[in-house]
Order: structure tokens, then C-alpha cells, then sequence
């Protein structure tokens, strides 16, 4: 059986911002529908998926994803006609009712019928028989529990919204699941977030990972209280309740101005961010990242307990927050953990093929950890017809030998920045090694560096490490759970290795992980444990292989071209060392690298 699954929602911000023209870039993501993907299922096994973004350039775009369908079909040698179903993440049809007062919206932007129009623009035939949508939290936790490996546990999806709701909780034998709890879009956690995210002048429901950045500079305390009276947890009914006063949640495509007067009455007015640690904006980001955190906390907290399950999958938006996961993770009541890579909406394309698929029947158990190289990849051949396109740049042949890593690690050891290239693009927000800039973790001014002369953003936001599997534990406190494979779990460091991590470590000596093991990635692996040889630390900054706004980097021609526009030291990709246009000095050594 072959299962193409969609995210997004075509029309949804075009619609936005054709009926609300006066809105600025803060608010263009006040709508349902971004983030699109497509992914592809035959016989149950997941081959392919990828967002649209990074064939388009379009950060986020909900538009249909068919450059992705197009690639997920391509490099499975299937043809559209093939398709036994398209499965879609949302399925707004069951839920008509609710949006009387705005039929034509929904008709327009909302319903299964405007991605069927969308696909028959582009080619598509025959699928009223082969269209499936799928309810929103479904997709989400299916994401999770399919790719996880555990035969029973509890899951729980949160995001800004879906359908009608913005919060569900799960519990799943195999992959059947049974929906214990669910929550209004009133009491979203999503929309609680993106509110303070948009109220600290960022963009809503795209930023709130700087305010996550931003907490660790505040003391909660200041403004404890002000989110203690507007939200809490209610024991009694295992639901988070958000105490928004009449009227609060209205003109929220304008941004929210009613919560955000709101909030600003109870706290301060804040100044549009400029970069720099404000005191009033870091308290604030630390009480509503604390709220967070403590509401979390509490609802999973009193579900496990409730049920009795100590298997834990996450997925949905909230569940990017690393520092959340992390107290999520510390949970006695917790034996294994998987969240999801692509938590977004980008997972529910996957999420929503397998919901089809299982329809038809069970899955097969999930052998090891989850891929998540499920993008694009590309040969030699290719990679040296864009260099060769490229006359400008010096470059050379290694192949992907043991002299060739050796060059890259030698590189880091010396304090060199490096982009790294190879293999399948992650699927998800993280470079998670095959789209990464790499440098050593204390390398002189490192965060400075990389900040000012490759990635050009705010100066609070930590720099996040890879560390070999073998290096995990006597550098980091973690109870090594899925999550520190993806980047999704924040790690406190050991005091010891504080001065040795220095360029990774953040404000409240926590770094946000990714454990690299050879099972998972194997050449990334044999970097980092080159970097070992030369440095005693099998550890680097990873951080992803674009400049500011641009999407993850998924191809030779844009990897090189991002290359030669910025201050880095060298490009491995796919075998080939590239040098920049003017060669950069490397800094004084680092004391105790080798060479």
C-alpha cells in the first residue's frame, strides 16, 4: 500500500493576508495551515518526507507542498497514479457546525475539498476515492507513537490549535489509539506562548524559540504571578485552564491586541527588540517560559499517574520547547520518552500516513531509532557539476575516506568553522549533522564568531552541541532518553566540563543536545570522534547551515552559493573540500588542540 501524507492547508495564508491587509510580518502567521510537508508510506515503511520550504525558499509556507510530493514520489520511482491514498493532517469536514458564522472561509481555506482543488491544479485525478483526512491531534500523535517503538504508553499533543481543540491526551496499545482528554482552543498553551512571543515584539506562532533563548537571562519571580492568575492546572479534570477575560482572544489576526493590553497593564510596555538583554523582556520570557514548564509538568504528571503508563510520546508545536521537555524528562514517573523531530505540522504529514495505513491494518514495530534523514540527498556527480558551475571557487576531490574526515576534524581542532554536507536533509527544524556549521566548542569568542560573521542573530540565543554518544555522560546530566538524539531536550553541563564547552554552554549552564551515535549517523559519528583525537572532547556546535530567515540548506548549488557569501572557513560536502574566496586566519590555537 502507498500513502502520500500532506500538511498544510493551501489557501490559509494567502486568505489571511488578503482579508487583513494592514497586518505586518508579526502577525502574517496568525492562521492555521503552515508549515507544509509531504511524506510517503509504502507498505507502512516511511521512505521519504520533506518540507516545502526547502524547495521553495518560503520559511514556513503552508502553500501545497508539491515540489515535496513531487520529490517524495520521484525518488521512490512512483507515479502519481500509484497513490493508494492521500492522507491530509487535518479534517475540518466533521466539524462544519463550528464555524457557522464563517461559512465561506471555511468552504474556501478550511475544508478537504480546497486541498483536492489544490492537487487537481497540479495534475492530480481521481481522488475523491483516494483523499483521507485525518483528525489534526490524530496525526500528531500517531507521529509519535509509530516512529517510538513502544507497544503502550501514554501520548499527549499540544500546539496553537487544531480542529477544535489545542490540546489531547492519548493512551495507545501498538498503535491503536484511545483519546482520554482534550482541550478548547481557549485553553491552548500554543496561543498562551505565541501571545507572550508576539506581546515581546517577535513574530507569533515563528519566534517563540527566541523567547525560550531569552528566559534563562530573567527572574521569573517578577512576574510569577501575573501568569499564576491567568493560567492554572485543574486536578480535579486533568486540564490546564486559562483564565482570558472576555473578549481577550478577539482581532487575533491584528496580533492579539486585547491580551496584549492585558498583559501590559499587569507588566510593562515592552520596546521593540533590538538584540540585546532587556531586564524587563528577560523576566517576562522566564515567567512565561516557568508557566510553561509548570503546567506541563502538572497535566502529564497527573495523566501517567492517572493511568498508570511510564512510556511518553510528545508531539504538536509546544513540544519543540526543549527546556519543557527537559522537566518532562526529570519525571519519576518516566521510563522512555520520544518526541517527535518534526513536532510542527510538518509532522503531520507523516502522522497522517500512517493513521491511513493503519486503517488497513497493523504496523510493523519500529526496529531502532527513528530516521529522521528522510530528505534529499545527492551524489558526487552531482555535487561537482555545481562546483564546477562555480568557477570562482578553489576546490578539491578527497572522496569520503578516512583522510577526508580527518581533514574536517583537524579543521575544528584548529578552530576552523566548517560546513558540513553530506547525506539525506534532515526532516524537521534541526540540522541534526547532514545540513550543519560545525566549530569547536571552546574556540576563541566561538558564539561571537558565528554569530556576527555567519548567522547574524540575536546574541542571547545559545549555540546548540553535538556530542558523540561515548562523550555524553561525562559531559552532560541526562537520563539519555530518545529526544537528546534530535535536539529536542535541553542537558544541564557538568560543572567540570563547563570551561571545555564553554561556547555551547548557556545562562543557566544547560545546552540544548544532540547525541550522536554511529547506529544513527555513522559519518558524523567518525567526525566527532576525530575531533576526540585532536581535542579529548568528542563534542562541537552544531548549528544549522543557513544565515538569517533562510531555510535549512538543501542542495549542492544553494550550500555553495550560502558558502561563498559568508564568513566561513570551509565547506565539506559529499567528498569535496571547498575554500572560500578569501582565506580567513584561523585564531591563535586553542590551548591543547593537536597541530
Amino acid at each position: 500500500m502507498i500513502v502520500l501524507g500532506l500538511s498544510g492547508l493551501p489557501r490559509s495564508q494567502a486568505r489571511h493576508l488578503e482579508d487583513h491587509p494592514g497586518i505586518g510580518p508579526l502577525d502574517a502567521r496568525i492562521c492555521q495551515g503552515l508549515d507544509s510537508a509531504a511524506a510517503l508510506l509504502v507498505d507502512g515503511e516511511l521512505v521519504a518526507a520533506a518540507s516545502e520550504e526547502r524547495f521553495t525558499g518560503e520559511k514556513g509556507t503552508g502553500k501545497l507542498p508539491h515540489h515535496a510530493i513531487a520529490w517524495c514520489l520521484d525518488s521512490a520511482g512512483i507515479a502519481p497514479e500509484a497513490v493508494d491514498v492521500v492522507a491530509h493532517g487535518f479534517d475540518y469536514d466533521r466539524h462544519r457546525r463550528a464555524f457557522v458564522l464563517s461559512q465561506q472561509h471555511f468552504d474556501d481555506v478550511l475544508t478537504s475539498r480546497s486541498v483536492a482543488d489544490a492537487l487537481t491544479e497540479h495534475g492530480w485525478d481521481v481522488l475523491a476515492e483516494r483523499l483521507r483526512p485525518v483528525e489534526h491531534h490524530r496525526a500528531h500523535a500517531l507521529s509519535a507513537v509509530v516512529p517510538s517503538g513502544f507497544d503502550q504508553g501514554l501520548a499527549v499533543v499540544s500546539d496553537g490549535m487544531g480542529e477544535v481543540e489545542s490540546l489531547s491526551v492519548w493512551r495507545f496499545r501498538g498503535t491503536e489509539l484511545e483519546k482520554l482528554h482534550s482541550q478548547p482552543i481557549a485553553a491552548s498553551l500554543g496561543v498562551l506562548y505565541g501571545i507572550g512571543t508576539r506581546f515581546l515584539g517577535f513574530q507569533f506562532n515563528s519566534d517563540e524559540y527566541k523567547v525560550m533563548g531569552l528566559a534563562p537571562y530573567g527572574d521569573p519571580e517578577r512576574f510569577r504571578s501575573v501568569f499564576r492568575k491567568l493560567a492554572r492546572f485543574d486536578a480535579e479534570r486533568g486540564s490546564v485552564v486559562i483564565d482570558w477575560p472576555k473578549g481577550a482572544l478577539a482581532d487575533a489576526p491584528q496580533g492579539y491586541p486585547h491580551a496584549r493590553a492585558l498583559l501590559a497593564e499587569q507588566t510593562f510596555t515592552p520596546n521593540p527588540p533590538d538584540g540585546s538583554i532587556q531586564r524587563d523582556e528577560a523576566d517576562f520570557a522566564a515567567a512565561l517560559q516557568d508557566c510553561l514548564t509548570e503546567l506541563l509538568v502538572a497535566l502529564v504528571g497527573h495523566w501517567l499517574e492517572r493511568t498508570g503508563e511510564r512510556s511518553l510520546c510528545l508531539a504538536g508545536g509546544t513540544f519543540l520547547n526543549c527546556k519543557s521537555n527537559q522537566a518532562l524528562a526529570a519525571l519519576a514517573g518516566v521510563d522512555r520518552m520520544f518526541v517527535q523531530p518534526a513536532s510542527g505540522d510538518d509532522g503531520t504529514a507523516p502522522g497522517a500516513a500512517w493513521a491511513a495505513a493503519v486503517e488497513q491494518g497493523p504496523l510493523n514495530p519500529a526496529k531502532g531509532p527513528f530516521d529522521p534523514y528522510l530528505g534529499p540527498g545527492y551524489s558526487r556527480d552531482e555535487v561537482r557539476a555545481a562546483l564546477e558551475a562555480r568557477p570562482d571557487l578553489t576546490w578539491r576531490e578527497m572522496g569520503l575516506g578516512e583522510d577526508y574526515v580527518a581533514a574536517a576534524a583537524e579543521d575544528i581542532a584548529a578552530d576552523r568553522i566548517v560546513a558540513w554536507f553530506q547525506g539525506r536533509m534532515e526532516f524537521g527544524p534541526r540540522a541534526l549533522g547532514n545540513r550543519s556549521i560545525l566549530a569547536r566548542p571552546d574556540g576563541d569568542r566561538i558564539k561571537d564568531r558565528i554569530n556576527s560573521a555567519v548567522k547574524f542573530r540575536e546574541a542571547f540565543r545559545p549555540f546548540a552541541p553535538a556530542v558523540h554518544v561515548d562523550d555524553r555522560d561525562r559531559l552532560f546530566v541526562t537520563r539519555g532518553f530518545a529526544p537528546d538524539l534530535y535536539m529536542l531536550a535541553t542537558a544541564q553541563v557538568r560543572p567540570e566540563a563547563r570551561a571545555t564547552l564553554s561556547g555551547i554552554v548557556h545562562e543557566d549552564d544547560s545546552a540544548r543536545i544532540q547525541t550522536v551515535t554511529p547506529e544513527l549517523n555513522p559519518a558524523f559519528a567518525e567526525l566527532l570522534a576525530g575531533v576526540r583525537e585532536r581535542t579529548g572532547t568528542g563534542c562541537v556546535v552544531n548549528t544549522s547551515f543557513n544565515v538569517k530567515g533562510q531555510p535549512l540548506i538543501m542542495d549542492p548549488a544553494t550550500a555553495i552559493d550560502t558558502f561563498s557569501r559568508i564568513a566561513l572557513d570551509r565547506l565539506y560536502i559529499e567528498g569535496f573540500v571547498v575554500e572560500p574566496t578569501t582565506m580567513i586566519d584561523p585564531p591563535a590555537p586553542v590551548p591543547g588542540s593537536a597541530g
